[in-house]
C-alpha cells in the first residue's frame, strides 16, 4: 500500500571535516545540516527558505546521495532508505530526480539534446528507439519543438535550457523533484513560465516537490508548507500562509523584514 508521505526525513545530520597541519589530518567538523526532520506529503510542495549559506541545497543534495550525510534516516514512499546499498541508490534515483540552480552548467554542452535526455534511459537498459520517443513527449510537454533534439544546449535561451533541465528530470518518470533555485539565474519574465510548468507538472504527474528559494511571494503562491533554516537547523515550519504572514521566530520575522517593497504614494 502506497504510503501518504512521499519523503520522511528524521534526525538528518551533514559535516565537513576541517583538516589542518602538514599531514592536513582532520582537526575539526563544519555541521552544514545539523539535526533536520520533515515530512514532505505525496503531491505536495514544501518550499524551504533561509539566508545563503544555511544549508539549505547541501540538505537535498545529501538526500539525493550528492553530499554525504553522517547521522539521521530516510524513507521514501515508506520505504527506509540504505545509502550503502547499490540498489537502494539505483531506486531513490529512479524515483527522485534533482532540477539545478544554473541551467548553464546543468547540461553537457558537447552532447546534443537528444544525447542528454536519452541517457538516463538508456544506463537503465531502456532501447534508444523507446528513450528517444519519450524525449519527444517531454519536449513537447515543456512547449519545446522536437527540432531541439539535434541543437546543442548554447544554443538556447535560459528558460529554454531550465525547460529541457525538467524534461531530462522527468525521463526517468520520478515521483519527487528536487527544484534548487531553479529560477534565480533566469529573467523575471521567465520565471513565472517556470513555475506554472512546475505547477501544472505536478498536478498532471502527481509529482511532489522540494522547492528552495529566495523568493517569498513564490513561496507564499506556489508551496503549500515551509520550512525555515538557520545555521543548519529548522527554526520554524508549518502552512505557508500562516509562516509567511504570522512568524513565530525572529529570524523568520527579520527574514521577511528583509524583503525590499516599493512603496507609493
Amino acid at each position: 500500500m502506497t504510503s501518504s508521505i512521499a519523503l520522511d526525513v528524521k534526525h538528518w545530520r551533514v559535516r565537513f571535516p576541517i583538516r589542518g597541519g602538514v599531514l592536513s589530518r582532520v582537526t575539526d567538523y563544519f555541521t552544514a545540516v545539523d539535526d533536520v526532520s520533515f515530512r514532505l506529503n505525496e503531491g505536495s510542495i514544501l518550499a524551504i527558505v533561509g539566508e545563503s549559506g544555511c544549508g539549505k541545497s547541501t540538505l537535498v543534495k545529501s538526500l539525493v546521495g550528492l553530499v554525504p550525510s553522517d547521522a539521521g534516516e530516510m524513507s521514501l514512499f515508506g520505504k527506509p532508505v540504505d545509502f550503502k546499498s547499490r540498489d537502494s541508490m539505483r531506486e531513490v534515483r529512479a524515483q527522485v530526480q534533482m532540477i539545478f540552480q544554473d541551467p548553464f552548467s546543468s547540461l553537457n554542452p558537447r552532447q546534443t539534446v537528444l544525447e542528454i535526455l536519452v541517457a538516463p534511459l538508456m544506463a537503465r537498459g531502456v532501447k534508444f528507439e523507446a528513450a528517444e520517443a519519450r524525449a519527444k513527449t517531454l519536449l513537447d510537454r515543456v512547449s519545446l519543438p522536437v527540432s531541439a533534439l539535434a541543437k546543442f544546449p548554447h544554443e538556447f535561451s535560459g528558460g529554454q535550457r531550465q525547460r529541457l533541465c525538467i524534461a531530462r528530470s522527468l525521463m526517468v518518470e520520478p515521483k519527487v523533484l528536487f527544484c534548487d533555485e531553479v529560477t534565480s539565474a533566469l529573467d523575471v519574465s521567465v520565471q513565472a513560465q517556470i513555475l506554472h510548468l512546475l505547477d501544472d507538472l505536478r498536478h498532471e504527474l502527481g509529482l511532489s516537490l522540494i522547492f528552495i528559494s529566495h523568493d517569498m511571494q513564490v513561496v507564499r503562491a506556489l508551496s503549500d508548507e515551509v520550512l525555515v533554516m538557520y545555521m543548519g537547523k529548522i527554526v520554524e515550519r508549518g502552512i505557508s500562509d500562516e509562516v509567511l504572514t504570522h512568524p513565530q521566530n525572529d529570524y523568520t520575522k527579520k527574514l521577511l523584514d528583509s524583503v525590499p517593497v516599493i512603496h507609493r504614494k
